[in-house]
């Protein structure tokens, strides 16, 4: 169901968004600057690993603080599974979770709630909703082909650790740890970054990290690139794989959508959400019952 809002319905349902988020909460803003009440509605998840914040921010290339201030940037980063991307291009704006979505003209900015006008379309996502095509279905995939390609600025993700008794009763959360953070670099010294630095992003690093599990392969020593690595453009055909939960087969990673088609009705007609499946909507890796429609990637 799509509506079009305006006003404090438009601040309640994108504040809506953000508290009752459960497994990935995106955001996508060029101009971010938080209050009080925003702060609030985040810090409803500072204890939640299994939510993945993703801030998707852009403009000013040349002076990032213009489009998110330091501080409002270190608020980010104390949450325990977030990711934090620059688009210089940016001006679109979307703020969803795994139900519900809205495309706007509003940033994440305390200014524009109080004072302008802006407009903007809400949606609800419904199992039955995310099979077929829908405008927050394909905003919710753009945002995410978005993220993919540009440059991540801070990556920080839960560790687990297998238990005793993981094949009944799954992982522990341990901590969080830092993977990436140019932070510094990105806010002070634009103007005299290595121009042959590698570009990170997203996809460069897990949505977990195993306790105590470290590659075996030596290290080899690697070469200085010649020239920065310029993000790709978006394309139909930049969305990463995934597979089936259920068959296995090759689709679009989407955890709103881990069954291939023929899988969903024959999933629909029962529609249970918790059923045991066999596949990582992610690797592809039996799971051994361990995925779901509502926990679509196998946490090892």
């Amino acid at each position: 169901m799509s509506k079009f809002i305006t006003g404090k319905e438009l601040e309640k349902q994108i504040s809506d968004i953000i508290w009752y988020a459960e497994k990935t909460l995106m955001i996508v803003s060029p101009y971010i600057k938080l209050d009080d009440h925003f702060k609030k509605l985040f810090n409803n998840h500072i204890n939640n690993p299994s939510l993945h914040i993703i801030i998707i921010f852009g403009k000013n290339e040349g002076a990032v603080s213009r489009s998110l201030s330091k501080s409002d940037f270190d608020f980010f980063k104390k949450f325990l599974n977030v990711s934090v991307i620059h688009v210089p291009e940016l001006h679109a704006k979307y703020y969803g979770n795994e139900k519900k979505g809205v495309i706007t003209s509003i940033n994440l900015y305390d200014y524009s709630f109080r004072n302008n006008i802006e407009f903007g379309v809400y949606s609800d996502v419904t199992i039955i909703d995310n099979f077929t095509t829908s405008s927050d279905q394909n905003a919710w995939t753009k945002c995410h082909e978005i993220a993919n390609v540009n440059e991540a600025v801070f990556i920080k993700r839960p560790v687990y650790q297998k238990n005793r008794f993981s094949s009944l009763f799954g992982t522990n959360y341990v901590k969080s740890d830092t993977l990436h953070d140019v932070t510094e670099k990105f806010y002070h010294h634009v103007s005299k970054r290595n121009k042959e630095e590698v570009v990170r992003r997203i996809n460069d690093f897990p949505e977990i990290v195993e306790l105590g599990i470290q590659s075996n392969k030596m290290p080899e020593r690697e070469e200085m690139p010649k020239k920065i690595e310029l993000p790709k453009k978006v394309t139909e055909n930049s969305a990463p794989k995934g597979f089936c939960i259920r068959t296995g087969v090759e689709i679009p990673f989407n955890p709103r959508r881990p069954l291939s088609e023929d899988a969903f009705k024959v999933w629909a007609i029962y529609g249970n959400a918790d059923f045991s499946e066999s596949f990582c909507h992610k690797t592809g890796k039996r799971s051994n019952g361990k995925t779901s429609f509502n926990r679509p990637v196998l946490f090892r």
